[in-house]
């Protein structure tokens, strides 16, 4: 449930300008998972697309898409990254989408925040505690990317767990056996297929 904390009548809002500060952007992107997708009074359909659109807007995808896959990026088709980059979104909402009725009012509260100067960039990691009041809380690090201005999620540590270098060794793992990009994407293809049927 922490994960899908992780990713969140009037449409509710999501600022397509989100905050520049690293604090003020994750508690914007908390208050939206939380109070207009978790919480919300809406049909399920609905609270996926609320989260779809909360991907797009707060997580850097392109980044992450081409992390995951290593070497294997530049060795694609401009077509085979388009079409990976469409269904590593699609199965990430479909994953989470579905975990949506398992929230039980966990609040995060941000305790700490670092900033730090890479070659690919400048890096937030702002650290959360996820959580009910008597619960031991959940330690999340959002790991955020600053480009051109702009802030964009690329990881998550959960309990000192990244979730970026989980998918990496996940997706190299199919990359070996199928031994390219159109492979992964032929196996991903068919996994959405699965989930989508199991769902109804």
């Amino acid at each position: 449930m922490a994960l899908s904390l992780a990713f969140g009548a009037v449409t509710p809002s999501l600022a397509e300008d989100m905050p520049r500060d690293p604090s003020a952007f994750v508690q914007e992107l908390s208050r939206y998972a939380i109070e207009d997708i978790l919480k919300a009074d809406v049909a399920a359909d609905e609270k996926v697309k609320r989260f779809d659109k909360l991907l797009n807007t707060a997580f850097d995808l392109d980044f992450i898409s081409r992390f995951v896959v290593g070497g294997y990026w530049k060795k694609a088709s401009d077509a085979e990254q388009k079409e990976f980059q469409s269904l590593f979104r699609d199965l990430n909402v479909i994953n989470w989408g579905s975990r949506f009725n398992e929230y039980g009012g966990q609040k995060i509260t941000i305790t700490n925040t670092n900033t730090r100067e890479t070659r690919g960039g400048t890096i937030h990691e702002v650290t959360t505690n996820i959580g009910k009041e008597d619960d031991k809380p959940l330690q999340v690090i959002w790991v955020l990317r600053e480009n051109d201005g702009k802030l964009g999620v690329i990881d998550l540590k959960v309990e000192g767990v990244s979730l970026a270098l989980t998918f990496q060794s996940e997706y190299k793992a199919v990359l070996k056996n199928t031994g390219s990009m159109s492979g992964l994407n032929d196996v991903l293809r068919k996994k959405i297929e699965e989930l989508r049927a199991k769902q109804g």
